[in-house]
């Protein structure tokens, strides 16, 4: 039986790669906050016949040596964290077929706005997009969204069952044909294909109705790449 290679282009939304002094290469280009710069990586994947481009992501800069992000600026350590799914709509503009990825965090945001982010993605690229669930990782990321620390790593993961029943619950409101759009009759939706959510759990509450109608291929595609137990487990309950 043949076998099919899968090529996802790792990349940062940020100064430098995996290697923090790359950004310093003579030949390295210095616009890597600009939307061109990753237009131009988008059109060499797509050349390059790659199936995706993924961006991680991590709401906190680097600052846990004597708490002091003093070194991560001046050196230009991973200082620099954009939003990947704003690059990932610049990419696709210039793309067709390239699949756009990013990570998004279940503990730092509400379900109903990542919904909401990734369903306006997948209908923007004609539903090329994925969105790589995390949980997050550190004391940083916590402190920047209003927490004193991180959260114990199993509550995080009961947290995220929880957060996948609210996404996946939103995007299944609009049903197949919803739309109609008939400009005589002055009809756009069908109001029977589109309920509310309400939703209410441990820990959230979300009503709907949800404001993006399904893309063709119904929601993104959905990553999880969880390697403890817990994270097998919670990748392992699949999707509808």
């Amino acid at each position: 039986m043949n076998r099919q290679m899968v090529l996802v282009g790792f990349l940062q939304a940020q100064n430098c790669t995996n290697l923090p002094s790359s950004w310093r290469h003579p030949d390295s280009r210095s616009d890597s906050m600009s939307a061109d710069y990753y237009q131009e990586i988008a059109r060499i994947l797509e050349a390059g016949k790659f199936h995706m481009a993924f961006f991680d992501d991590r709401l906190a800069m680097p600052d846990r040596y004597g708490n002091d992000h003093a070194h991560t600026v001046e050196y230009g350590i991973r200082c620099v964290k954009m939003d990947p799914l704003i690059v990932l709509t610049a990419m696709g503009l210039v793309t067709d077929r390239l699949g756009l990825g990013a990570t998004c965090s279940t503990t730092y945001y509400e379900p109903f706005d990542v919904a909401r982010r990734f369903a306006t993605l997948d209908l923007m690229s004609g539903g090329r997009a994925g969105w790589n669930v995390v949980t997050s990782l550190n004391d940083g990321e916590a402190l920047n969204m209003g927490r004193d620390s991180h959260p114990e790593h199993d509550s995080r993961y009961d947290k995220a069952d929880e957060f996948m029943e609210v996404v996946l619950g939103h995007w299944d409101t609009w049903e197949d044909g919803a739309l109609i759009m008939d400009k005589t009759s002055g009809r756009f939706a069908d109001p029977t294909k589109v309920k509310r959510l309400d939703h209410k759990g441990a820990a959230f509450k979300s009503r709907g109705p949800f404001t993006v109608p399904r893309s063709d291929q119904g929601h993104p595609v959905i990553i999880q790449a969880g390697a403890s137990g817990r994270g097998q487990r919670f990748a392992g309950r699949g999707v509808r």
